[in-house]
């Protein structure tokens, strides 16, 4: 008997189909969470697009793109990571290789000033080889990530087309928010 391999396409048309059926975020997730866990195990699994020669590339890039669900390969390089920022909606971390360090934030202020956040830092997230976590929806999805450990691939799965939003990244020493849009590299 032979089983056929799960392949990222396999994954990206499921994740796709449940984004489709417009359930609610929690269902989503929990629907998604187990395809990702899946397709995670794999850490050959981006030589499965036919533009990717490289099973650990050094950049990352869209894998899939719509307008209720984009699905990137994320690649960090050692003591990388981003600064604390949100993504206007919930997102899924798998991680391939390496691990990922999520250090998550809630507002405290009543949000009323325009441009201005205070953040109150939360428990933090650790995400090694073949885990998964969830980042909620706003406004719990304010966080940065620190890469802690040496180089790390991972999936990440966004319940919108994240290349279409203008973020914000939080200041932590004077409380300012600045407005950002993230761009492909083909775009940049």
């Amino acid at each position: 008997m032979t089983t056929a391999t799960y392949t990222l396409q396999d994954f990206v048309k499921e994740a796709q189909q449940i984004a489709d059926r417009g359930d609610s975020v929690e269902r989503q997730i929990a629907q998604i969470a187990g395809p990702l866990e899946r397709i995670i195990q794999r850490q050959d699994c981006l030589l499965d697009l036919p533009e990717n020669d490289e099973a650990d590339p050094d950049k990352g890039f869209v894998i899939h793109r719509a307008d209720n669900l984009t699905v990137m390969a994320v690649v960090w390089q050692p003591d990388s990571g981003a600064p604390v920022h949100n993504h206007n909606g919930w997102a899924m971390e798998g991680v391939i290789s390496g691990v990922e360090f999520n250090r998550n934030y809630q507002r405290v202020d009543d949000g009323l000033t325009p441009w201005y956040a205070e953040l109150e830092e939360l428990e933090p997230t650790r995400v090694p080889t073949g885990a998964t976590t969830v980042i909620s929806e706003p406004p719990a999805d304010i966080h940065a990530v620190e890469i802690r450990e040496g180089k790390t691939l991972a999936i990440h799965v966004y319940g919108l087309d994240l290349l279409r939003q203008w973020r914000y990244r939080f200041n932590l020493e004077t409380n300012e928010v600045e407005p950002f849009a993230m761009r492909t590299r083909r775009e940049l």
